[in-house]
Parts: C-alpha cells; sequence; structure tokens
C-alpha cells in the first residue's frame, strides 16, 4: 500500500559493496543523526512520524490497542509529541547511548501494559526504516545515497534488537518485503481506524490557521494511496489536488538543492513543544502510569 504518485516504494534494495556495508554497519548512528537532525529534518518528521503514524492508524490489531486505551482522543497533541520525542531522542543520540536505553525502557513499560504481538511491532519498526526512504525518493532535495538506505536498516535493526523484538527479519530486503506483505494483508478499513484518523487529522488541522485548515485533509490525501483513504473513510482528493501537491513538494525540494546548507541539527525536539513548554524527563512520556486501558472493544472488529 503505497503511494500513487511515488512510482514505486522508492526503497529499492541498495546495490552496496562490501566495504559500502561495512561502513553503514560501523557509522549508522552518525549517518542517521546527520540525515534526520541536519540534512532532513523536515522530511523525517512527515515520513518517519507523520506518516508511520498514519499507516499504523490502519492496522487494526494496532489500531484497535489504541482505541480500546482511549489515550489518544483526549490527549492527541501530548500522543504525537511522545511519540516524536521518543523516536527522535533514540535517533539524536544513538541507540546506544544512556539516553536512548532510558526512552527504550520507557517504551518497553508503556507496551507491557498490552498485549502487542511481534509482526505488529516488526511492521512498525520497518516502517520506519522505510518510510523515510520512499519519502526521499519523491521529495528530498537530494537522493540518499545507497549507504544511507542502509544505514536505516542497520539502526532500526539494533533498536530492535534493544526492544527484544524476535520477529524482525534478518537482512533489508526482508525486512522491506515484509513491511509490504504486511501492508497488502493487514491494512483495512475498521471503526478504530476511522474513529482515531479522525482525531490525528483534527490535531494536524489545529495547527494551521483556521482559514487553511480545510485544506489539511485533502493535502494528506494527495501524499497517500486511495487504499489508505478507505481505511480511513477519507475520499480521494480531487485530481488537480493529487497533482499539485507533490509537485509543491518537489519545487521545495529544487529550491533546498541550490540554496544554504543546513549547519546546525533541526530535530522537533529542538524546539519548545507544545505539550512540553518547559521541556520533557523520559518517565513523563506516555499515559500516566496509573492509565487504565479498556479490554472490551475488539481490535479485530471491522467495520
Amino acid at each position: 500500500m503505497h503511494d500513487d504518485a511515488s512510482g514505486g516504494s522508492g526503497s529499492d534494495a541498495p546495490t552496496i559493496a562490501e566495504r559500502d556495508r561495512e561502513i553503514a554497519e560501523r557509522d549508522h548512528e552518525a549517518i542517521m543523526r546527520h540525515l534526520a537532525g541536519v540534512a532532513f529534518p523536515w522530511d523525517f518528521q512527515r515520513s518517519m512520524i507523520d506518516l508511520v503514524f498514519m499507516k499504523s492508524l490502519a492496522a487494526p490489531r494496532i489500531a484497535g490497542l489504541i482505541g480500546a486505551n482511549r489515550y489518544l482522543p483526549g490527549h492527541a497533541q501530548k500522543r504525537y509529541d511522545d511519540t516524536s520525542i521518543m523516536m527522535i531522542e533514540i535517533v539524536k543520540h544513538g541507540h546506544s547511548s544512556v539516553r536512548a536505553r532510558q526512552v527504550i525502557t520507557r517504551m518497553n513499560q508503556i507496551h507491557a501494559r498490552f498485549h502487542i504481538r511481534q509482526d505488529d511491532y516488526a511492521y512498525v519498526l520497518t516502517s520506519f526504516m522505510f518510510e523515510p526512504i520512499r519519502w526521499n525518493a519523491r521529495f528530498g532535495w537530494r537522493r540518499f545515497t545507497d549507504v544511507e538506505k542502509y544505514a536505516s536498516y542497520c539502526f532500526w535493526r539494533e533498536v530492535g534488537t534493544r526492544m527484544q523484538l524476535t520477529a524482525l527479519p534478518d537482512s533489508y530486503e526482508a525486512c522491506e518485503r515484509f513491511n509490504t506483505d504486511y501492508e497488502t494483508r493487514q491494512l483495512r478499513r475498521t471503526s478504530a481506524s476511522v474513529a482515531l484518523s479522525a482525531v490525528l487529522f483534527q490535531l494536524l488541522e489545529s495547527w494551521m490557521p483556521r482559514a487553511l485548515r480545510r485544506l489539511v485533509r485533502p493535502g494528506l490525501a494527495a501524499l497517500v494511496d486511495d487504499k489508505l483513504l478507505a481505511c480511513f473513510d477519507v475520499p480521494p482528493p480531487p485530481r488537480w489536488v493529487k497533482w499539485l501537491v507533490p509537485r509543491l513538494l518537489q519545487l521545495r525540494a529544487r529550491a533546498l538543492r541550490y540554496g544554504p546548507r543546513r549547519r546546525k541539527s533541526a530535530y522537533y525536539v529542538d524546539k519548545p513543544l507544545r505539550s512540553y513548554a518547559r521541556g520533557y524527563t523520559v518517565p513523563e512520556l506516555g499515559p500516566p502510569d496509573d492509565w487504565r486501558a479498556r479490554s472490551d472493544d475488539n481490535p479485530d472488529k471491522a467495520a
């Protein structure tokens, strides 16, 4: 289930020499830190956070658990910020850092409250690997190198190891194949996917000036395929919107290509966050420890 306008997934397995593979294995933390923080911070926020968040809501078991938890509807901004913080902290500091170990421990504590299948974990983790690569193939001011693509796989593979995931395939090609197969088999419309996507869209609209909010949904719809939109009961946008929005992003990429290069990092967490104007600590991330999820909803119930 990939974008119609992309001409493919954009994440073809890199043809990588053994020496370059060794570079990616050795330096993947530094490579990811530069890509997500300096070279493409806005693109990583849109792809690694927004698109992965959106697609996970179309996975029935994942959406069912989020819906049964009932935390997202009342705390959408905090839920978004918490997800962004945890993923970006791991990238910014490197998975081997003390800070990342604290974040992963907190993430595991939150997830331990729920029965989450290993293949659902693996889907989200492989989405972190490949959604930025797919986005870059369409809208990057330059294309990722094969070393950078392989570094993304190496980085999130190591995060999966630290999360004690057992269902993660053992190669770049196998991870990508698993990700696309999961989307083909699993993503579909459910009552939870419709309800939770509405919450997400409302959150994204709330960031915009009131006069522009009605443009958010068709703009997002122009960037994903109609099958994903059907999971959310969102109609396909007009053909001209489907044509215009990707081309505006391509114009942005062209302008960045010839503009001055960013020297300092610009991670989402480097600025004041709506949920944490005075900063945050790792134990604050996620629902409160005494938050109780409901278990009476069926996560596999199709609408």
